[in-house]
């Protein structure tokens, strides 16, 4: 893959991650969804406008994003009832990684050049 088309993929996928979680959670808060959403059209126009700080924002977010599902994970992943939460296990864990697969590309000197050049 080019690095044009990984920084394409990760303009328009860069939000994924970040609301990976179980649907009946996101339906239960939509407004939150909608406002990161509009947030992640923001970042990606910056991204997309080659400009620093969206640059440096997505790795925050994405930064973020794999600290908080971290220490998220085990207090969320047990019921009150002693048994695992199975969806919400697979759902951190595919989370954590392509937050991880997108920080790290974002921070190769590949995609760092085509966002500064």
């Amino acid at each position: 893959m080019t690095p044009k088309k990984i920084f394409l993929a990760i303009i328009l996928l860069q939000f994924f991650p970040v609301l990976l979680y179980p649907p009946r959670t996101l339906l239960s808060g939509i407004g939150v969804v909608v406002v990161a959403l509009l947030f992640f059209v923001f970042l990606g126009y910056g991204l997309w406008r080659r400009r620093m700080w969206a640059l440096t924002m997505s790795i925050f977010v994405q930064g973020l994003n794999i600290i908080v599902r971290f220490m998220m994970f085990y207090p969320a992943a047990k019921t009150p009832q002693g048994t695992w939460n199975i969806e919400l296990v697979l759902f951190t864990a595919v989370a954590i990684i392509l937050s991880g697969w997108i920080l790290l590309r974002l921070d190769r000197p590949d995609i760092r050049s085509m966002i500064t050049a």
